[in-house]
């Protein structure tokens, strides 16, 4: 009877065609870019950290910022900086949303900042959030709204096309509502001008130059 000799390179070929079997890894999809976001956004977000702060929290003031990482567009930022006060505890306190770290010691999220003292402002009032029910990016269409009917400011954004806008968040007197101030500028001093929208109803309020 003859002997059966199995060759060594048998082994070596059943390694190959079982990893041939086997079907090739998925592959990874590329992160998600950082989303901006908007003013109301960035309050609720804000606001669910101010409340385990103080129960009674309301807000002051909420003010766009850019970051390179989540640019802005449309009413959406990547950065927002609120103002929150207690008047039980009679502080304030700021707490900042980020799209992504950032340079500044920019972090992700909601970030709470340190306390100060918080005296009411007879001018200046706190706001409850239910009384934002206009969002940035509407408030936005409706400033623009405004400004072609103005030739003098549209032609300040036809000599500026880069002209970045922000917006500021406020109740001051004698406005009886909460305004959306969009800044066509850079910042407040350096604005070219600003116009103001009601918060609650979305129309608009006044411009400033």
């Amino acid at each position: 009877m003859k002997r059966i000799r199995f060759s060594h390179s048998l082994p070596l070929l059943f390694l190959i065609l079982a990893g041939c079997s086997q079907a090739p890894p998925p592959k990874k999809e590329p992160p998600k870019p950082p989303e901006p976001a908007t003013g109301q956004s960035a309050i609720f977000q804000t606001y669910q950290v101010a409340r385990t702060w103080s129960g009674d929290a309301k807000l002051l003031r909420l003010e766009s910022g850019n970051i390179p990482e989540a640019p802005s567009g449309g009413g959406k930022y990547g950065f927002w900086r609120a103002t929150y006060v207690s008047e039980s505890k009679r502080q304030r306190r700021e707490f900042t949303w980020a799209a992504a770290d950032s340079e500044g010691g920019i972090i992700k999220g909601v970030r709470a900042g340190s306390e100060s003292g918080y005296l009411p402002n007879p001018r200046t009032f706190a706001i409850a959030i239910q009384e934002v029910k206009v969002d940035t990016p509407q408030a936005l269409e409706a400033a623009m709204a405004e400004v072609n009917k103005d030739a003098a400011m549209k032609k300040v954004l036809a000599d500026n096309k880069d002209l970045p806008i922000h917006f500021l968040l406020e109740w001051n007197a004698p406005d009886v509502k909460p305004t959306w101030r969009v800044i066509f500028g850079p910042s407040i001093s350096q604005s070219k001008f600003s116009v103001f929208i009601d918060a609650y109803t979305g129309k608009f309020v006044r411009k400033l130059r």
